[in-house]
């Protein structure tokens, strides 16, 4: 009987290891298509942005002209930020969002201490945003995918 004893302990060790150390959860947030919405139509109000950015004259790229659409677009990032800080468990979305801000906010210091904005850069800009909000709406995306096993 002693030794039946040990042997169930034993399985039970075993058991318990495998367990712990094979299967990790990780919690995310749930689908939300209105975030995702927001995140595309962010995405394409800063393109709109670099692509007028980009049709404008080299030399008539003065920060005055683009303030409105910066102030504009910045609120819009925030409110991103606010809307994925507010949702359990977004810790992932919230960091690129974040960053996305941070480099508006970056973008938009550098325009109004130079005054200009040369081709290479709002181009790389304009890739480096593209970039960012593709992560954000596929990382929403997966949530939907995790979650119903559909891709829609």
């Amino acid at each position: 009987m002693k030794k039946t004893n040990i042997n169930q302990w034993f399985a039970l060790w075993v058991f318990t290891l495998l367990c712990a150390t094979g299967c990790t959860v990780h919690y995310v947030a749930d689908y939300d298509l209105t975030a995702k919405n927001e995140i595309i139509e962010v995405a394409k109000e800063i393109d709109v942005f670099w692509g007028a950015l980009l049709d404008t004259k080299v030399n008539d790229r003065e920060y005055d002209k683009f303030k409105n659409q910066y102030n504009q677009i910045e609120a819009d990032i925030r409110s991103l930020v606010m809307r994925n800080e507010v949702r359990a468990l977004n810790l992932e979305t919230t960091k690129q969002a974040q960053i996305a801000l941070a480099l508006w906010v970056d973008d938009r210091e550098n325009h109004k201490m130079q005054n200009g904005f040369s081709d290479f850069e709002a181009k790389r800009h304009r890739e480096q945003y593209n970039r960012v909000f593709t992560a954000m709406a596929k990382g929403e995306q997966a949530k939907n995918i995790a979650t119903t096993g559909s891709s829609k």
